[in-house]
């Protein structure tokens, strides 16, 4: 008696209609449990590695390349960086950079780069922490010692390591006597840099007074580079910045012109995969409808007891619905529970399927880091679509035990 004053009567009906005995009835329960942890499982993960892959691409990508570039191949303003950073708010860093394409080369191997002279300490305070390992020391890149870093996809492509030395070949010509010869000088590989995306394949940094001796251009910069405090506002940022540079013959671009087909697939295929996954849920909430009409016809004589008793059509339906809310929330904490479980194997055990199947879920994707991130928002979108369908699927049911006519019953018990 004591826990009915803390306790609803319909919460405390719920419990004693879960608790039955009868074998048939807590099979069919604990089916329609299994049936909702699967599908809300499911959900959840595949949220969740859509959700790791834009945070990699948030983090990483976005953290180490320019959200607006102005450029042009004769150089630029030494200052337009720091006066473009001073009259535009929405700029958290600047860094004034030399930038070729070109080809890094060993005896062996041949690949095609994208060479970016930076100076260490700007380029230090414009990389985000995370976008880059820790350990990437851009103090080596000292001028006059002609040292480069290369992103670790690039240096395992042309088999190079540490401490050896590779041919760069930047696309600028030259006169000799033989005619117009691109620049080429060889450099020292003094470190890797790795930032687990496609970026390591294509990127190597080297000095910026180095890549302007190679280039012989007058300037200490062809471009300057612009992280925003938000990199999703560069549309709106864009022409502040323009404006603010005060230069002609200016090339601007922004990374969404890298990225953003990326990053917008990524949000529509997210949302995609949810309103598809969600047809899971929706057969599962089926599957505990057939379980809630087995659940009143079982327990039509204490219905018809409480209603006996004075208790209104209000909290037989009540009751009954708690009881699908009970084990709409019981699976949902079990689901939460498993996703989070399997978040932390699923890439272990990815690189093991991928090894076997030679498939790849990264295959496509700007990113080599497979992750799960159960996201707030991800997870309470999936709570209130479940707490919404099995109260939906509930009330049929529910309803139906309110139908039930009490003499009948008693006279039949």
């Amino acid at each position: 008696m004591k826990r009915a004053l803390f306790h609803p009567l319909s919460v405390l009906l719920s419990w004693r209609y879960l608790l039955t005995k009868d074998v048939a009835l807590m099979f069919v329960t604990k089916t329609s449990m299994a049936g909702l942890i699967v599908s809300i499982t499911t959900l959840l993960v595949v949220q969740g590695i859509v959700a790791g892959f834009q945070h990699d691409l948030s983090e990483n990508v976005l953290g180490l390349v320019p959200h607006i570039t102005l450029s042009n191949p004769n150089g630029v303003d030494a200052e337009l960086g720091e006066r473009v950073a001073a009259a535009v708010p929405s700029v958290a860093a600047a860094a004034m950079v030399m930038q070729a394409s070109g080809l890094v080369s060993t005896a062996d191997a041949v690949q095609r780069a994208q060479f970016i002279g930076v100076e260490p300490e700007s380029i230090r305070a414009f990389v985000t922490r995370g976008s880059l390992d820790e350990e990437t020391d851009w103090s080596v890149l000292t001028s006059g010692q002609f040292a480069i870093l290369l992103g670790s996809g690039l240096a395992r492509e042309i088999n190079t390591t540490v401490g050896d030395t590779v041919l760069v070949t930047l696309a600028a010509e030259g006169i000799s006597p033989l005619g117009y010869m691109p620049r080429q000088k060889r450099f020292t590989v003094a470190g890797l840099a790795e930032t687990q995306t496609s970026l390591d394949s294509m990127i190597a940094y080297i000095n910026r007074e180095d890549a302007r001796r190679l280039l012989q251009i007058p300037s200490t910069a062809n471009a300057a580079f612009f992280r925003l405090q938000n990199p999703l506002d560069v549309r709106s940022a864009f022409f502040p910045i323009y404006a603010a540079a005060n230069e002609r013959d200016l090339f601007a671009s922004t990374w969404q012109d890298l990225f953003g087909a990326l990053y917008n697939f990524l949000h529509r295929f997210k949302n995609l995969l949810f309103l598809l996954l969600s047809m899971l849920v929706a057969v599962a909430t089926f599957n505990l409808v057939s379980n809630m009409v087995m659940l009143v016809h079982s327990r039509r004589g204490d219905v018809a007891v409480l209603r006996t008793l004075g208790g209104s059509t209000t909290t037989v339906l009540i009751s009954f619905v708690a009881t699908a809310w009970v084990i709409a929330l019981a699976s949902l904490v079990a689901c939460i529970v498993l996703a989070w479980l399997i978040g932390l194997v699923l890439p272990t055990l990815h690189e093991l399927l991928s090894q076997l199947i030679g498939v790849s879920l990264r295959d496509g994707f700007a990113l080599h880091e497979l992750s799960v991130l159960l996201q707030f928002g991800d997870v309470l979108r999936v709570v209130v679509l479940t707490v919404l369908m099995v109260t939906i699927g509930s009330l049929y049911p529910a309803w139906r035990a309110t139908r039930l006519a009490p003499s009948e019953i008693l006279r039949d018990e």
